[in-house]
């Protein structure tokens, strides 16, 4: 299990790969963002995307749910204080190939909270022709590591 500790800044993560499909961009643009150059191509061509793309919602979850399964599901997270930042860097059209990755900004004991520590995260994604897609900041709460949970004990871990 990843604790606080497991998270010194300007550390680096690999999320994991998703390719996205026509029916998936259209079945979630269905219930959360029915726009019609999310739902039917032949809308989309006469947008100015000039073609079906996945809502930036959509993105994003796929880029969250990476994040989850890659480093959150086991850990010692406590909840997020919310984003910070998201931007829809470019569209995300279907076949894309969304690749995550999650570096640590920066990481500090909670003033209030003993036993827990605040790990600010820069999360992106990139198609398979490495363009930006997505980009958030967000930052979270993590407890600290039962045997370490103390600031002296932090230091030390990171030492």
């Amino acid at each position: 299990m990843r604790h606080f500790e497991h998270f010194p800044p300007g550390s680096t993560y690999e999320l994991g790969a998703t390719r996205l499909t026509t029916d998936d961009i259209i079945a979630y643009a269905r219930v959360f963002d029915p726009m019609p150059f999310h739902l039917d191509p032949e809308a989309a061509r006469r947008s100015p995307f000039g073609g079906l793309v996945a809502s930036g919602w959509h993105t994003g979850a796929v880029v969250m749910g990476q994040f989850v399964r890659a480093l959150l599901a086991d850990s010692a997270c406590q909840g997020s204080y919310g984003m910070d930042e998201v931007r829809f860097l470019s569209p995300v059209r279907p076949g894309d190939e969304l690749r995550g990755k999650a570096m640590v900004e920066d990481a500090s004991l909670h003033p209030r909270r003993p036993g827990t520590g605040t790990v600010r995260f820069l999360v992106e994604a990139v198609n398979e022709r490495d363009e930006p897609v997505y980009r958030m900041r967000t930052r979270l709460l993590f407890g600290c590591a039962p045997a370490i949970g103390t600031a002296s004990g932090v230091q030390a871990a990171r030492s």
